[in-house]
Parts: C-alpha cells; structure tokens; sequence
C-alpha cells in the first residue's frame, strides 16, 4: 500500500514539470550587461563649481594614457 501511493506521489510529481523548451530559449539568449560608470569631479580652470563626468573604468584608463603620452612628448 506504501508503495503504491509513493508511486503515485513520483507519478505526479514527474508530470507537473514543466517543458525543457522555455528554459533552453531564455538561456539562449545573452543578457546585455551595462559597463558601470565611475563618476568623478572635475575642477575647471576660471570656475569654483566643480563638474561632474562620468566614464566607464576603460575610458578613464584611455584618457590616462593619452595624458601621459602627450606629456612625454610635449618635452
């Protein structure tokens, strides 16, 4: 008696899941992850109010290098 009703409890079980196929199509798809942005404050030459610029982590670190070599060559 025991086993018949774990039987059917399995059955039942099994039955209500649902398909593979929703599942698979939402895996599929890659999820477009937004860089995150850093923003810093900016001291402007002529102006007591700072401004507010906001880059992602490779801007800033291209705009480093680009400072940098202009002011190597600059000697």
């Amino acid at each position: 008696m025991l086993t018949l009703i774990m039987s059917l409890a399995l059955a039942a079980a099994t039955t209500e899941t649902p398909p593979a196929s929703p599942t698979t199509e939402t895996a599929a798809k890659p999820e477009k992850v937004k860089p995150k942005l850093i923003c810093r404050r900016i001291a402007n030459t002529g102006s007591r109010l700072p401004e507010r610029e906001c880059r992602t982590q490779e801007s800033w670190d291209r705009q480093a290098d680009t400072t940098s070599q202009q002011l190597k060559g600059a000697k």
